[in-house]
Order: structure tokens, then C-alpha cells, then sequence
């Protein structure tokens, strides 16, 4: 199995908002990006807030997509499966 080099990664914060009661949570997440391999953007998310009163959100979340801007929908998608706009 090939090894591929990282290029580029950032340490970034997400946030979201609850819809139905507007309680905001935030994800610390690192983006990397590698130089090669059918899916080289990896997005590794942990739970960095207090949990929400009514939803049990997953500690870690791991993405991983072909390019940065389908890893973020993956992340919107993620969010809306469990009551959370991206903000």
C-alpha cells in the first residue's frame, strides 16, 4: 500500500446550531490533505462543547472525501442528520 504525503493541514473550529431549540454546540476538527488516494481530504472532528440536552451527539466523527468542498457538505449532511445547521 502506497503511502501518501500530507500537504496541507489546519486545525479548525465548526459550529453549529441546534434547529428546534437553539442551543449551539462546536466540533474541533483537523483538515488534511494529502497528495494522493482515492479520498485524500480527511476531516477528523471531536466534540468540544457541553452535549445538548435533547440530542446524543457522536464524541468523534472522522470524513473523508475526494475534495475539500465535498468533505464540508459531508460535514452540513452530518450536522442536519442530527438537528444541526452549519454555521
Amino acid at each position: 500500500m502506497a503511502r501518501f504525503n500530507v500537504i496541507y493541514q489546519s486545525q479548525e473550529t465548526i459550529h453549529a446550531r441546534e434547529k428546534a431549540f437553539g442551543e449551539w454546540i462546536e466540533y474541533s476538527a483537523v483538515v488534511t490533505i494529502k497528495d494522493g488516494g482515492k479520498n485524500p481530504v480527511t476531516i477528523d472532528m471531536t466534540f468540544d462543547s457541553i452535549p445538548p440536552f435533547s440530542i446524543e451527539l457522536p464524541k468523534t466523527h472522522t470524513i473523508r472525501a475526494e475534495n475539500l468542498t465535498q468533505a464540508y457538505a459531508k460535514v452540513v449532511k452530518f450536522l442536519n442528520r442530527n438537528g444541526f445547521e452549519f454555521k
